[in-house]
């Protein structure tokens, strides 16, 4: 249900956008994509409070909220907050209509505000005990994780939404051809502009993709599927704020990218890798295979003007900073192969001290 009513307000949040983008003279706070927005925040909120109400029990509601839901409780004050200050912001300054949108005080409020309420199913996901069955169907697995993962979803098309001019997503930052003047000529550096931009977006959406799912594959939560669900929602969406043959085309090209990134993972599980090397390399695989399938999207309806140099450049640019952010995301930790605790059979030499493992494991996550 908390899942559900994030993804509410992630439909409200990118179709007011859309309208920023799409209806021209919006100057008014008071529009139905902010209703629909608010409206799944009230939900969201209502929800919170029935919880805190139905495990209450005597205690103070906020210690009676379920595991993970502290910090959404705080979520829910933060954006109430920050609605509340936008719809003053507007009154005094109008609304905004570009980037200016997107770094606007009240609205990075919302943002905090809303990735602390969208992120409570992963956060509950996470406390809960760790699966006592190692032969659990993927189809399961992928089922019993569908919350978490979808809120960590939802969460990544929150901060993507804040990114958008920068997103590779939602318009070719390829479609340029490079303007070659030599260095030391007047117009060099103007020159190099468009492609210097074009590369940052495609190593900063790298990070937006991949730090959410490092997140998952670091504590063994990655669930098939994860990577096309984060990835499907984040380039549709975007695509959808200002739709174009190109934002259509490159998310329907990387939502069946994604699906190979996660058979990737699958395969890296069966062959017993290591934890540092599934890690690394299923880190990796996400732009070595998201990248090219997108550039060859952009290709193909013709917003494709960069040398082979650079978009085979940003590619394993973009690749080694995955691998790069796989192995800082594993210093300092303390992580040893659960698999192993999973994979021990109850036998009679086992079964006295199974509660001790399953806490140990409780104590990690």
């Amino acid at each position: 249900m908390t899942a559900a009513f994030g993804a509410w307000m992630i439909v409200g949040l990118f179709a007011d956008g859309w309208a920023h983008f799409n209806v021209p003279g919006l100057e008014s706070f008071f529009t139905p994509w902010h209703g629909l927005l608010y409206s799944g925040f009230a939900a969201g909120a209502g929800w919170l409070g029935v919880l805190a109400c139905r495990h209450r029990d005597g205690r103070v509601w906020f210690r009676s909220l379920p595991a993970g839901y502290g910090l959404g409780a705080v979520g829910v004050g933060v954006f109430g907050f920050g609605g509340l200050a936008d719809m003053g912001w507007h009154g005094l300054f109008g609304v905004e209509a570009g980037l200016d949108a997107l770094v606007s005080p009240t609205h990075l409020v919302l943002l905090f505000g809303g990735m602390l309420l969208l992120t409570t199913p992963l956060r509950a996901g996470w406390a809960r005990p760790w699966p006592s069955s190692v032969g659990a169907a993927r189809l399961r697995l992928l089922i019993e994780h569908l919350p978490p993962i979808l809120s960590l979803a939802l969460a990544t098309a929150l901060a993507a939404f804040f990114l958008l001019y920068t997103s590779v997503f939602s318009r070719p930052v390829a479609a340029e051809a490079l303007t070659t003047i030599p260095e030391g000529m007047p117009g060099h550096e103007q020159a190099e502009l468009p492609a210097g931009a074009g590369l940052s977006a495609y190593l900063i959406t790298t990070v937006l993709v991949v730090v959410p799912l490092l997140l998952a594959q670091r504590l063994d939560r990655r669930p098939p599927g994860s990577t096309l669900l984060v990835v499907a929602v984040v380039a549709w969406l975007s695509a959808a704020v200002a739709p174009t043959a190109y934002g259509l085309v490159s998310a329907a090209a990387v939502t069946v990218a994604a699906g190979l990134v996660d058979m990737v993972v699958v395969g890296l599980d069966r062959l017993n890798a290591s934890a540092m090397t599934r890690l690394v390399l299923s880190a990796a695989a996400a732009p070595v295979l998201l990248w090219p399938a997108q550039l060859g999207a952009a290709a193909a309806v013709g917003d494709l003007g960069w040398p082979v140099e650079l978009w085979s450049g940003v590619v394993v640019l973009s690749g080694l900073l995955a691998a790069a952010l796989a192995v800082a995301s594993s210093w300092g930790a303390q992580s040893p192969r659960l698999d192993s605790i999973r994979d021990v059979a109850p036998t009679k030499d086992t079964e006295n001290t199974t509660g001790m493992r399953e806490a140990t494991a409780a104590e990690v996550v």
